[in-house]
């Protein structure tokens, strides 16, 4: 259990349960990414990153459904 997972409700320990579930059999060769807010499942080749820039052909498809930052820290 996470740090702040005792505040959650059923509902939401299900959420992260399922997503938890998902990381365990999540391909390596996919990542998730969030661009301006908007989920994006991108292809993990090393040729398609350029530091911290990502080549906008690397992604493979759009998550909608599930709120995001759109940035780090």
């Amino acid at each position: 259990m996470s740090v702040n997972e005792d505040c959650l409700t059923a509902e939401e320990l299900k959420a992260v349960g399922g997503l938890r579930r998902l990381a365990s059999r999540w391909p390596r060769s996919l990542m998730l990414a969030s661009m301006d807010g908007e989920l994006v499942v991108v292809r993990n080749d090393e040729s398609r990153m350029d530091g911290a820039n990502l080549d906008q052909d690397a992604i493979v498809a759009e998550i909608d459904g599930i709120p995001n930052t759109g940035g780090g820290w």
